[in-house]
């Protein structure tokens, strides 16, 4: 409301001043070349450009600090205040996320308390944070937005409906292309009760202006889930140059709970059609 106030002040001194000049001109040629003229047009550009710039600084770092203060709270809370708080959390980051302005803010004080990845293509946005739930299972929330073929901003929430697989913190962000076609690879890390974490890899598609999870791409499986105890080093990782998807595999005893202490290195291949397992 101030920086409208202050931009429309402005205008009226610089179009007051414009009138004035003018009716003291003759001529086009007159007013092109008074010196005053030239000095208003000038001050009017000047000043234009710099309230603009402001406006929208303001306007962006407003919603950046409001949220990145509600998530400071959030984070400091207990876990039974900080359960109370989820709702509330969620409904005004959702409200965010439905302003197109949201897709291109950088949010440098918010990504100090959640993660966002780009991907490379600047045709997707990710967002993800603990949900501080307090059980042995970590618990998430995982946004993306996304721009459509149309153009038009928008965002789904990963986790509803329920994703195929366990909750993750999404770790990283890929652009990748199968038969002609972009997808995303999206790789995420989680864990749960028993001494245990996980990473996954899940790829995703912009398609009838929304994201959706393709299905079959390892293998006939939608998605790779990789287990190990929290004292082992999965160490998922793409890599765009060679276009090699490797992680660390461990053995799992169903007798003990618990995944033996070898590992072997898995590495899938992107072709044309999709990844393919080397061997």
């Amino acid at each position: 409301m101030l920086s409208q106030t202050v931009l429309y002040i402005f205008k009226y001194l610089a179009i007051t001043r414009f009138r004035c000049v003018y009716f003291e001109a003759e001529s086009i040629q007159t007013i092109y070349n008074h010196p005053k003229m030239k000095k208003s047009i000038f001050l009017l550009l000047l000043l234009s450009g710099f309230i603009h710039t402001v406006c929208a600084q303001v306007e962006e770092n407003y919603s950046d600090n409001l949220l990145s203060s509600s998530f400071k709270l959030f984070q400091a809370a207990d876990f039974d205040m900080a359960n109370h708080m989820l709702p509330f959390i969620r409904k005004r980051f959702e409200k965010e996320l439905k302003n197109p302005d949201s897709f291109t803010n950088k949010y440098d004080s918010l990504s100090k308390y959640i993660k966002i990845h780009y991907a490379a293509d600047g045709l997707l946005k990710t967002y993800t944070w603990g949900e501080r739930s307090g059980s042995c299972c970590y618990s998430s929330a995982t946004f993306a937005q996304f721009k459509t073929q149309s153009g038009k901003i928008n965002y789904i929430d990963l986790e509803n409906p329920e994703a195929r697989g366990p909750q993750v913190f999404i770790t990283n962000l890929h652009p990748i292309e199968i038969n002609n076609n972009t997808f995303y690879l999206l790789l995420g890390w989680g864990s749960c009760c028993g001494g245990k974490h996980y990473a996954t890899a899940r790829i995703y598609q912009i398609a009838d202006e929304t994201l959706v999870q393709a299905t079959a791409q390892f293998n006939e499986e939608d998605d790779l889930l990789i287990g190990a105890n929290r004292d082992q080093e999965i160490n998922l990782k793409y890599n765009p140059d060679t276009k090699i998807l490797s992680y660390n595999k461990y053995k799992f005893y169903n007798s003990m709970g618990f995944y033996a202490k070898e590992k072997t290195v898995v590495q899938w291949k992107l072709k044309k059609d999709g990844f393919k397992k080397m061997k």
